[in-house]
């Protein structure tokens, strides 16, 4: 899924400037070897507009870009090398040419892994060289503009990747941006607010994100490789003490987060806002939870689109009950994921039902899991009853995709 992201934003940020990433074979290739961070070229473009710089120091980034991704395309061609000999052997066994010695796959697959994090010091160090190059580009600024033009790439660099899985339950809103969730909703229920009115709270949010923003994703780059070695080798309580520490990372970082989002919400104006705010911060916390579009509103638009008056009245008395029962218990569920949390448990990580002091909070998880979906299938039964055998075979169709 990163890569596809990865992808469809460089085709749309390169193709009306000079900025080239040679191929998507060379973009691939980087993802397969897990080089990141990787600097995209909007992520510069935002960097140069903080420093001020006029179209030739534009054009002159731009070149300075390319030779980056030179140097990456450098370290990826290295790994490929570095990887060749343990990639042979291993399809070599998983097609029967060679006959493995005891645990030899699982070696072979744990070497594989570490093989990759090889690629991270140097990963780091070239977009760390590319940013200083690109800063003597431009004309001296003072240090709080450089730390304000540093912190757009960081925040574009590190917090972009983890959203990109917001969809999985394990997601827990570690890449959530202030920047772009307050972007969002000046659209909508901040519409209108003072710029200022914001402007304290991201600049405390920036400050405090500053100087852990890069060590949450090493640390979070590292976790993820000992939890995939500590699988790959069966080692289940390796397993759990990387859920542990990254709940404890996750328990600091959100306490900078829902600082933030207080301090918004103290400015919004008016009690709606405040609360369309909550509920943005909500689901950017937890997309995969806050979905909307679900089977029962999807059935309710084609029912008001199509249906008689009498189906009609019928979602109308139906729908607003549903929604106010599901976000009763989406909320409910939140909290108990929260808590699973504040034990070290990430209540929706395959390893959790391991970890025993968890037990307790999978069992509330998978209550409210089922009334949930108790709770839909009432409401789409209610709605459907009064249909004919036509509009549920419409509706059955629709619900497939066709």
């Amino acid at each position: 899924m990163f890569f596809r992201t990865l992808m469809t934003g460089l085709v749309l940020l390169l193709a009306p400037t000079g900025l080239v990433a040679d191929s998507s074979e060379t973009l691939a290739q980087f993802e397969s070897h897990r080089i990141r961070p990787l600097v995209m070229p909007g992520d510069i473009r935002a960097f140069t507009v903080i420093l001020g710089f006029d179209e030739s120091q534009d054009e002159l980034a731009e070149l300075r870009y390319e030779s980056y991704i030179d140097r990456l395309q450098v370290v990826a061609d290295q790994s490929d090398e570095r990887d060749k000999a343990i990639r042979e052997r291993l399809d070599g066994i998983l097609k029967g040419r060679y006959r493995p010695k005891s645990g030899e796959v699982k070696t072979l697959r744990v070497d594989l892994e570490k093989s990759k994090a090889e690629n991270w010091p140097q990963a780091d160090a070239e977009m760390d060289s590319f940013i200083e190059d690109v800063i003597t580009l431009g004309s001296v600024v003072d240090s709080q503009t450089l730390d304000r033009a540093r912190f757009e790439v960081y925040r574009r660099v590190y917090l972009r990747p983890a959203r990109v899985d917001g969809q999985d339950s394990r997601y827990d809103g570690s890449g959530l941006d202030f920047f772009e969730l307050v972007q969002e909703a000046k659209q909508a229920e901040l519409q209108g607010l003072p710029a200022a009115a914001v402007d304290a709270p991201l600049d405390a949010w920036r400050v405090a994100m500053m100087p852990v923003i890069r060590v949450y994703a090493d640390t979070e780059r590292q976790a993820a490789l000992s939890d995939r070695v500590a699988q790959l080798s069966g080692d289940t309580n390796g397993r759990i003490n990387v859920m542990i520490e990254r709940s404890k990372r996750w328990s600091a970082r959100q306490s900078i987060d829902y600082t933030t989002f207080a301090a918004i919400h103290q400015v919004c104006p008016s009690a709606e806002a405040a609360g369309a705010w909550t509920a943005r911060y909500r689901s950017a916390n937890y997309p995969w939870l806050w979905t909307t579009g679900d089977d029962v509103e999807r059935i309710a638009d084609w029912i008001l689109q199509n249906g008689s008056s009498e189906q009609q009245t019928t979602v109308i008395e139906v729908l607003p009950e549903y929604l106010v029962g599901r976000d009763e218990l989406r909320t409910q569920a939140q909290s108990i994921l929260y808590s699973g949390r504040a034990i070290g448990a990430n209540l929706c990580d395959d390893i959790a039902p391991a970890y025993e002091a968890a037990n307790e909070w999978l069992t509330k998880l998978m209550k409210n899991s089922g009334e949930r979906t108790m709770l839909m299938r009432q409401a789409r039964a209610r709605m459907e009853q009064p249909l004919t055998d036509g509009q549920r075979a419409a509706i059955a169709r629709l619900l497939l995709g066709r």
